[in-house]
């Protein structure tokens, strides 16, 4: 399994750069990213292009790619509902794979697992609420959850709930961000309170599932 070190904001950091770098090329007529945006919008209405984005996801997460990357693929092509449900079932399909394909592991990737400090972890107490505080935690890899929760043969039903919450949460929440930001016509529209509402909801729960999470490894 790959090595992940990311920095706890990095969601937060992608999103202001984005917005920064986007509302910057479309005041200085760099490019109309309007019109990029809405040709790839227009690719939505094919069932395919939703089946390649699932597939991507499944595989990404079940061989520990960076999975949660997909989202800024994701959020501004669809609505915040179809984008957060998108987002939900291809994870947590791939977390199912994911899971299925630790169990198999074995040699130096099976002991680079039970190295990390997630595998402790939740070798000491994996139970329902510490994976959903994990899952919500800001940069904390569902890689890490997945391919751990597999190899302890954890059980199925309380990691796929975990997973649901996870991924349903944060990536509405997220999805929701990025829409605003997306709708704003100017900077100013960035500021408003229908705007920043998901992104500080989003910052509470993961602040809340962080400190929980980081009360239990003590």
């Amino acid at each position: 399994m790959p090595s992940h070190r990311f920095s706890p904001w990095w969601p937060m950091l992608v999103l202001g750069v984005l917005a920064v770098t986007g509302l910057a090329a479309q005041a200085f007529d760099v490019v109309d990213l309007r019109v990029w945006l809405e040709w790839a919008r227009s690719l939505t209405v094919h069932w395919w292009f939703v089946a390649v984005l699932l597939l991507l996801q499944v595989l990404f997460f079940t061989f520990a790619l960076p999975g949660s990357a997909l989202l800024w693929l994701v959020a501004p092509l669809y609505a915040p509902g179809p984008a957060t449900v998108i987002l939900t079932v291809g994870g947590c399909v791939g977390a199912l794979g994911a899971y299925g394909f630790a169990r198999q592991l074995t040699g130096a990737a099976l002991a680079q697992i039970q190295g990390s400090r997630g595998f402790h972890l939740m070798q000491r107490e994996g139970g329902f609420l510490l994976q959903c505080a994990l899952r919500l935690a800001p940069g904390f890899p569902h890689s890490v959850i997945n391919y751990t929760a597999g190899t302890l043969r954890l059980p199925l039903a309380p990691f796929l709930a975990s997973a649901v919450i996870g991924f349903a949460l944060k990536s509405g929440l997220y999805s929701q961000t990025i829409h605003a930001a997306l709708a704003a016509d100017k900077p100013a529209d960035l500021l408003n309170l229908q705007t920043l509402w998901p992104l500080l909801a989003a910052v509470t729960v993961v602040l809340a599932a962080r400190a929980w999470a980081g009360r239990r490894r003590r």
